[in-house]
């Protein structure tokens, strides 16, 4: 599953950056999250090879995604490496500035390994939803940065 949304929001590309990069904002944004674990790296100076713990609750059930920085570039580029036990995700979102109180962002999330188990799943599950899914709380994001 492929999943790519790009928006144009009326901030300057830093404020997009700073707000998008808060773990305190992803609950405002990211569907089912419930929480955010710093494991490994400064927080207050991120580099590639840090990691993070994401929670999000799949009707009722708890699950864990491990995030790794693994490309690094602010306030233009970052990548990052999510890893569960049912599937891995490329997560890549690059900004650049439109204006100096325009930024456009370009979000991508990738799904580069799956589980026997979540293959069977995805033969029931629908790319558009996804899709639409990833672009909803891609607006979402754009909603709240632009209300600051």
């Amino acid at each position: 599953m492929n999943c790519s949304c790009e928006v144009i929001i009326n901030k300057p590309v830093q404020e997009v950056w700073d707000y998008a990069n808060n773990p305190d904002n992803l609950k405002l944004w990211l569907n089912d999250f419930v929480r955010y674990e710093h494991l490994t790296g400064d927080m207050s100076a991120p580099k590639i090879g840090d990691t993070s713990k994401h929670t999000y609750d799949q009707n009722g059930k708890e699950f864990t995604m491990t995030e790794e920085i693994v490309a690094y570039n602010p306030p233009h580029h970052i990548k990052l490496f999510m890893t569960s036990k049912w599937f891995d995700m490329d997560i890549v979102n690059d900004l650049e500035e439109v204006s100096p109180n325009q930024t456009k962002l370009l979000a991508t999330a990738d799904t580069v390994r799956t589980s026997l188990m979540m293959k069977v799943m995805m033969l029931f599950m629908s790319n558009a939803k996804m899709q639409k899914d990833h672009e909803s709380q891609i607006h979402k994001l754009k909603e709240l940065i632009e209300a600051q």
